[in-house]
């Protein structure tokens, strides 16, 4: 078995993470898994490896409780999230793109203090879903995203609306740590491998394989140091426990090459402060203007790919401290959950990579010199040379397909939406059905729907009900089906619930008894009965007592002083 399936649906999980009774209505669309430009670049004379992506947009929209159209109800977006999920024959990474909302959440009646924000629990459960669908045997899975404090990235003059509330930079580090340490929670911890001499020495008998995934969240903030940075993630909950963050990064983990230069280690995604920085050191490469460099993660064959500034990994995060978006009064975290699978007793080797993942040597980043003589093959026939300078031009036969390309293959499926479809499973990533979009795009569709959202206007609540309903119609006509959305109703019951009111403020109930008269029949029966005896939270008061009434002899009172008599 390559690849793993939970069988759990998106809005099942979304129903038991929103508070009770809360009415939600989801949009989500996707594309198929299509080559795409490496994350991680070559060292010198090694190939890059084959990477997929596949992007996912989900939409969260609500029906305020104040309509005055009861049947027809207004409807309004009030949170976007963009995933792009990255896969390798090795790794598979979860990329959280774009996250924004509207401020109109307030208009709905969800109950906050009850479940906590629903927008929070939205974000948080679609990307665990994603990390659980995408989980391939004995391969790791990454969830990457950066926290940069922006005032609107899907919702255009979304910033207008004063409902909407703007987290600053390390209040949204804060926001995100918290999304994700639940994903992180879902695992076993990491423990830390002793050394050999010291189980030896134990008499421990190494386990043949470990049968859970274990997770650890990492988190880099340039410029900070680890104890400053410690305040910014979920600690753990008594001294002792083991530490399911840290203050580091795992870049040397996921890796194909932990041996190579920096240039390497550093993963490329799109509109990334970390992307810029390698776009400019690659810059001192004296190879950047051939041919090999002019793609992204291009692989240098003229040096040996290290930069002349920048030489380690932690030389790379001390001098991000001082670029612009990381020096300029804000913060920006880095952050990572890295979900490891079980070690199998014996390791799989690869037949076509062996070694090339985990036995990188400097001495291959040294170039070659070219053989001067070339073995030559006795069997090999020798052929003319065909002379293209001049001359008749040779006359060559058109190659046909016998097949399409089965990565564009476009069908109409019995909803009449278009459907691109894709191999479900090779080496290079795992696409199952149950994780699909409602609409499937192809990449030019789903970008053409991706500009629809942004040409719209948030500003105001009568503005974002006309962009609402305009980009789901735009996006119906796009995947060619009438209805693509799904409501949910939340079913989370916090465990106070019953004290709470509907608005989730708590109350505190006091009940009040009246003194009641006493009758003849409680003389009676308390006489029949004997001497009363008080409850045990109870107290018996001290009779007050009149002055010059005990023991027949005249005594005043603690507060009262006696008057000498006139003469």
């Amino acid at each position: 078995m390559a690849d793993i399936a939970t069988g759990t649906s998106l809005y099942h999980l979304l129903a038991e993470a929103l508070p009770k009774d809360a009415a939600f209505t989801f949009y989500h669309y996707s594309t198929p898994p299509t080559k795409s430009t490496p994350l991680f670049a070559a060292p010198p004379h090694a190939k890059p490896e084959r990477t997929y992506c596949e992007s996912h947009f989900l939409a969260a929209s609500i029906h305020p409780n104040d309509s005055p159209d009861t049947a027809a109800p207004d409807e309004l977006l009030v949170l976007a999230i963009e995933v792009l999920v990255y896969t390798t024959k090795h790794l598979t990474t979860i990329f959280v793109s774009k996250a924004d909302s509207t401020g109109y959440l307030s208009l709905l009646s969800t109950g906050r203090a009850q479940g906590g924000s629903p927008l929070k629990a939205i974000c948080g459960t679609f990307v665990s879903w994603l990390a659980k669908e995408r989980q391939r045997e004995g391969r790791r899975t990454v969830v990457s995203l950066f926290a940069r404090a922006q005032d609107q990235y899907l919702f255009p003059a979304s910033i207008e609306n004063k409902g909407k509330h703007l987290l600053d930079d390390k209040e949204l580090v804060r926001w995100w740590c918290k999304v994700l340490d639940p994903l992180v929670k879902q695992y076993e911890e990491e423990k830390a491998a002793k050394p050999l001499s010291e189980r030896l020495s134990a008499g421990e008998v190494p386990a043949a394989s470990s049968e859970e995934f274990t997770a650890k969240g990492y988190l880099v903030i340039p410029g900070f140091e680890s104890n400053d940075t410690l305040r910014y993630y979920t600690p753990p909950p008594a001294p002792n426990a083991p530490r399911r963050w840290s203050a580091s990064h795992p870049l040397l983990q996921i890796a194909p090459y932990p041996a190579a230069p920096p240039r390497c280690l550093i993963p490329h995604f799109p509109d990334d402060p970390k992307a810029r920085f390698l776009d400019e050191l690659d810059d001192e490469l004296p190879d950047r203007g051939t041919d090999a460099m002019t793609k992204e993660g291009g692989t240098p064959s003229r040096s040996n790919g290290q930069w002349k500034s920048v030489k380690t990994l932690d030389q790379f995060w001390e001098f991000m401290a001082f670029r612009q978006e990381c020096s300029s009064g804000r913060i920006v975290g880095f952050i990572w959950v890295v979900i490891t699978p079980p070690k199998p007793s014996i390791p799989e080797e690869d037949e076509n990579e062996p070694s090339q993942l985990s036995s990188f040597s400097q001495d291959t980043l040294v170039p070659s010199p070219p053989s001067k003589q070339k073995q030559k093959n006795p069997n090999k026939s020798r052929r003319r040379k065909i002379n293209t300078d001049y001359g008749p031009i040779p006359f060559v036969l058109p190659k046909i397909k016998s097949s399409s390309s089965n990565l564009s293959t476009m069908s109409t499926g019995s909803t009449g939406a278009a459907v691109v479809t894709a191999p479900e499973s090779t080496p290079y990533y795992w696409w199952p059905a149950s994780s699909r979009g409602t609409v499937v795009f192809s990449g030019k569709n789903y970008n053409r729907a991706h500009e629809v959202l942004l040409k719209q206007n948030f500003s105001t609540r009568a503005a974002a009900i006309r962009s609402t309903r305009r980009w789901k119609e735009e996006v119906a006509v796009l995947g060619r089906i009438d209805e693509w959305s799904k409501t949910v109703v939340g079913r989370m019951v916090p465990p106070n619930a019953a004290t709470l009111p509907a608005n989730g403020v708590p109350v505190t109930l006091v009940s009040t008894r009246k003194k009641r008269k006493p009758t003849d029949d409680d003389a009676h029966e308390q006489s029949s009965q004997g001497p009363a005896m008080l409850g045990e939270a109870l107290v018996r008061k001290k009779p007050k007592v009149e002055a010059g009434a005990t023991d027949g002899a005249t005594t005043l009172g603690a507060g009262l002083v006696r008057k000498k008599p006139k003469k």
